[in-house]
């Protein structure tokens, strides 16, 4: 699917493309996910809007993951992984990490609406 807002996506449980994200000032390529239970069920209004948000700000909002990642744990740029920009039905999102000291439970820094992070079992 082509969309307006997010562009070139395809559907495997939730539509998805790989973007260019820059963890502590090194870019990566991560997976974009947008919810969806089907593809019918397509992409919502609250999703564009929160993507177009993001894009807008993402500078800001990239330092302001970093220095809550820092915050959380000062060794975060060595021990975090970011993997997944989720973005949920709602319009909420965050960014999933894997946890190289916590393999089974990576950590979710949710961005929108609320600032905070969570265990990835949590935020799921």
């Amino acid at each position: 699917m082509n969309n307006r807002v997010f562009g070139e996506l395809s559907f495997s449980t939730g539509w998805k493309s790989r973007v260019k994200y820059s963890f502590f000032g090194k870019e990566q390529e991560i997976t974009l996910k947008v919810r969806a239970y089907s593809e019918k069920d397509g992409i919502t209004p609250a999703q564009e809007d929160a993507y177009r948000d993001y894009v807008k700000e993402r500078e800001s909002i990239t330092k302001k993951v970093d220095k809550m990642l820092l915050d959380f744990a000062p060794e975060a740029s060595n021990r975090f992984s970011p993997r997944t920009l989720l973005f949920n039905r709602d319009g909420s999102y965050a960014l999933l990490c894997d946890d190289f000291e916590e393999p089974d439970e990576g950590i979710a820094v949710s961005i929108r609406p609320n600032a905070e992070i969570i265990s990835q079992d949590d935020y799921l």
